[in-house]
């Protein structure tokens, strides 16, 4: 879209916000100023859907929205917005196209805004949905009655990719902190793989277990002087050049194997110290075995739930990490599950397993 000077200037100020930041609700406080300037609104609300099997959403809004927020359990079920953005995942939807004005009024949310003093007349939302397996979302409010243009809608329309950027990394750093150190924050994180480079590949720290899967994932012809993947090197040369054209480009690498993959996920961190390093994040993805049902008559709940991690091809220390056990109790349940299974090891109970799901399915 054709954008004046007045909307490339505050895009360019609502993007730097987006990125300065790795918490929500720092990230809100920053831009919310720019984004109401660009698309005027009294009211904004940002959310992810919760880790886990659990249903429901963190949410992270303007203050006035706090008490509205807090009772959304009891109007969820009546939630008009949820109901019309699920089923187009970053498209932005005005409330026109969300539900007919008389359907608005009637529904629980408009109805408790307005016992909260909380008048909203005018929404417009997009779910964020980068197919990870977890989803967030952004809905502005107005409490005047004055809808939001088709402009503007384009306009929130062309920050989506940025927009799915800034909530996957919040989500993915939550906990980190931005003052300090970066690589040495990234160092004492538990359970995630990173390796951090200047924006001209530069190595510059590398969590314990990337050496090893850069020997498992790749051949050393594959790998430049700098003891990198060419592919990766290249990938951030590219994002970096499309960073400073104000543009968003593809920022997740993935390689296939038969039983898993590996997902490389690039993310240019808040400017510290006068620059802005790159973390890419390295997640190996098993494809997933479930759990036979003998496994869970014969062992106990704790061994069922270490079993299906070594069915993801889980170390010790990784399922230690993941149930936030010892690494050494970790080892007992693998030893326990495996006595009780008369397995004599991980190969074997993938291959039985395996054969198992096969024959169910069949």
């Amino acid at each position: 879209m054709n954008l004046d000077s007045r909307e490339r200037e505050l895009i360019s100020e609502l993007r730097e916000a987006l990125t300065s930041a790795l918490e929500l609700p720092v990230v809100l406080s920053r831009a919310q100023g720019w984004m109401f300037q660009l698309l005027p609104a009294d009211h904004a609300a940002w959310c992810m859907s919760r880790p886990g099997p659990s249903s429901g959403y963190v949410w992270v809004a303007t203050d006035r929205l706090a008490a509205f927020l807090d009772r959304y359990p009891e109007m969820a079920g009546d939630d008009f917005v949820a109901g019309a953005v699920v089923h187009l995942p970053n498209v932005v939807l005005r409330d026109s196209e969300m539900a007919p004005r008389e359907v608005l009024i009637r529904s629980r949310s408009y109805q408790l805004c307005r016992e909260l003093c909380t008048p909203l007349e005018q929404v417009m939302s997009v779910k964020l949905d980068m197919k990870q397996g977890w989803h967030g979302g952004l809905t502005i409010y107005r409490e005047r009655l004055h809808p939001f243009s088709t402009r503007e809608q384009a306009l929130l329309q062309a920050l989506t990719p940025v927009l799915n950027r800034t909530i996957r990394n919040c989500r993915m750093f939550s906990g980190v902190a931005t003052c300090g150190g970066l690589p040495d924050v990234l160092l004492q994180q538990r359970g995630m793989d990173c390796l951090v480079l200047t924006p001209s590949a530069k190595e510059v720290m590398r969590t314990d277990r990337v050496t090893a899967l850069l020997q498992d994932w790749f051949s050393p012809f594959e790998l430049g002087p700098s003891g990198l993947p060419r592919e990766w090197v290249e990938r951030l040369v590219w994002l970096v050049r499309l960073e400073e054209g104000g543009a968003f480009g593809l920022d997740v690498w993935e390689r296939h194997r038969e039983d898993r993959k590996l997902r490389v996920t690039f993310v240019r961190m808040p400017e510290q110290d006068g620059r802005r390093l790159w973390t890419l994040v390295l997640d190996e993805v098993s494809y997933v075995i479930p759990v036979p049902g003998i496994c869970r008559v014969t062992l106990t709940e704790r061994e069922t739930e270490v079993v299906s991690y070594v069915l993801q091809n889980h170390s010790n220390e990784s399922i230690a990490s993941q149930l936030d056990i010892s690494p050494e109790t970790a080892k007992t349940h693998v030893r326990n599950a495996f006595e009780k299974l008369r397995v004599e090891s991980r190969a074997e109970l993938i291959y039985r397993a395996t054969l198992m799901h096969l024959s169910a399915r069949d």
